[in-house]
């Protein structure tokens, strides 16, 4: 159970070899969820793994909130026996809109009010339009990741067999909007106070620790002595954004919501895909209630990893969880 930072961080640098290509597509112009269009979208994406001869093998990875298909990479989510399997699948890491690589409000000019219905069009068409496909194996999302691939269950669910949400939610709980509005609000405060991005995404970084780990699991981590040290590190993840692209997606997980009128997840049971919802008890970044609730108002299987861990739980047991994901991709 135990996640070493440092050590981990070090892995990662000596292991970031040979990345796959990272790729785009102009999807030309998409109507958003706002009625606004984005006018020659683009979306990034990476490919791992072989497709097979009838194309019935491919998993769909979207990226987590403010992450890229490159950090996917190389937090080792995708590789043979990996979370997501390349010995197995066809694997099509997604760049989420709004993320930087994609078109985003960094590289595209009156971007657009984002949301999650936004980012799972964009991945629809470039899958069907680029790609050629009419259906895939399965929709896999880490986080906000999750939260989009709860999206894909609400939007498309005849496209793919198998849906599973880790670390997510189908909708914002009281607690989540209290903490990303939050957030949000120091964002747009310290930028009109003349901070800048650097500046405001550091503050950032300090406040999202508050909720990314328990106090227990950090305090066993990171001794005082080493505090500044830490803080420095989570920080340069941060350097590669900007305060746009942040607020961004994070209004978009602030919006995201995939229950119907009457409160009800909307899916026919008949159509639906298997699911499988993973979550931590412990995560105070992504309040699991709503996803524990929708997984028992569908039938869908839902793991509960139980560590102290906070929202990086399923990393301190990724061997379970990658080993029950490969279980449950395995089974007819």
């Amino acid at each position: 159970m135990s996640f070493h930072f440092f050590g981990f961080w070090i892995t990662l640098l000596l292991s970031a070899t040979s990345m796959a290509e990272q790729q785009y597509v102009n999807i030309g112009d998409l109507e958003m969820r706002s009625g606004e269009v984005l006018e020659n979208c683009s979306v990034g994406y990476r490919t791992y793994g072989e497709l097979n001869a009838d194309k019935s093998n491919v998993l769909v990875f979207p990226t987590w909130f403010t992450g890229t298909t490159e950090i996917l990479e190389e937090f080792e989510k995708i590789g043979p026996g990996k979370l997501a399997d390349t010995s197995r699948y066809f694997v099509i890491a997604i760049d989420a809109l709004g993320n930087s690589v994609s078109s985003s409000p960094s590289n595209t000019e009156n971007f657009p009010h984002l949301s999650t219905v936004d980012m799972v069009q964009s991945q629809y068409r470039l899958l069907t339009e680029h790609f050629n496909l009419t259906h895939v194996n399965s929709v896999l999302g880490i986080s906000m990741g999750g939260m989009q691939a709860f999206r894909w269950l609400e939007m498309y669910p005849n496209f793919m067999d198998a849906v599973i949400p880790i670390d997510a939610s189908p909708k914002m709980t009281s607690y989540d909007l209290l903490q990303w509005n939050t957030h949000g609000d120091v964002a747009r405060k310290m930028v009109a106070s003349g901070h800048s991005d650097a500046e405001t995404l550091g503050l950032i970084s300090d406040i999202s620790l508050l909720t990314l780990f328990t106090p227990e699991y950090f305090v066993d981590q990171v001794s005082p002595d080493n505090l500044a040290d830490f803080l420095d590190e989570q920080k340069q993840g941060y350097l590669k954004l900007t305060v746009a692209d942040y607020l961004a997606q994070s209004e978009a997980m602030i919006g995201h919501d995939v229950f119907d009128k009457n409160g009800d997840f909307p899916i026919k049971e008949e159509s639906a895909p298997r699911v499988l919802v993973i979550g931590v008890p412990t995560d105070h970044m992504v309040n699991q209630t709503l996803a524990r609730e929708v997984a028992a108002q569908i039938g869908a299987e839902y793991l509960s990893v139980n560590n102290y861990c906070g929202h990086l739980g399923t990393t301190c047991d990724e061997t379970i969880v990658v080993a029950k994901v490969a279980e449950f991709l395995s089974a007819e």
